[in-house]
Formats: structure tokens, sequence, C-alpha cells
């Protein structure tokens, strides 16, 4: 698929679900939350970077059945509430928005980086 198709198919969602336990990025996860999805992921690596409880759920994977169990509850509770996951797109939004695709926010992020780095 091409990425306008993938941002059709996306738009058409309600949720968008990464249930990786190796994902050290957060590409899709950034592509969903910019078009309004709140994201349920595990609470690992990249995606834990990216989501904030203000714009999905972060599932702590513990053990795998605790992990299976809170990949759905956290499903079932975005399910039933349309509210909650408009909400959640809409802080998604601004949170890509302002952190990712600002300039001036990635410049400061890279000095402060370079600062920890030299310090330590």
């Amino acid at each position: 698929m091409n990425r306008e198709a993938i941002q059709d198919w996306l738009a058409g969602c309600d949720v968008f679900v990464m249930p990786s336990l190796r994902e050290c990025g957060g590409t899709a996860i950034l592509e969903a939350m910019a078009i309004g999805l709140p994201v349920i992921a595990t609470n690992w690596a990249g995606p834990a970077n990216y989501v904030s409880t203000d714009c999905g759920i972060l599932v702590e994977p513990t053990s795998k059945a605790s992990f299976i169990n809170g990949l759905a509850e956290a499903m079932i509770r975005l399910a039933a509430s349309p509210e909650l996951r408009h909400n959640m797109g809409k802080v998604g939004i601004e949170q890509v928005k302002h952190r990712y695709l600002d300039w001036n926010s990635k410049v400061d992020r890279l000095l402060d980086i370079f600062r920890e780095t030299i310090a330590s």
C-alpha cells in the first residue's frame, strides 16, 4: 500500500493498536496520532516515548497473560467511549504537531540531548 492508501485506511479506524514487544521506533504510531487516532501500545521503548496517558493507553508487558488482558481492557475501554477516543485523538494531533513537526521543538530537543551528553 502506498502512504495515501494507508492514511485513508487509518482514517476509517477508531483506534490504533500497536501490540509490538520489539518496536524501538514508532513512525506508525506518530502517523496514527497525526490523524487523530488514540493509540494503544506497549509501555516499552519507542511507543512509551510517544504515547502519553492524554493521547492513548500504554500496556505493561509484565507477563503474556497480563499483557493480553491489558490490551483487551484498553480496547474495551476505548470502544465504550467515543468521547474519550475523540479527546485522546485531539491531544495526539497537538502532540505530533508541536513535538515532532515543529522545527523549533526539534532543535531544542537536539540541544538538550547534546547538553546531556556533554555533561555526562
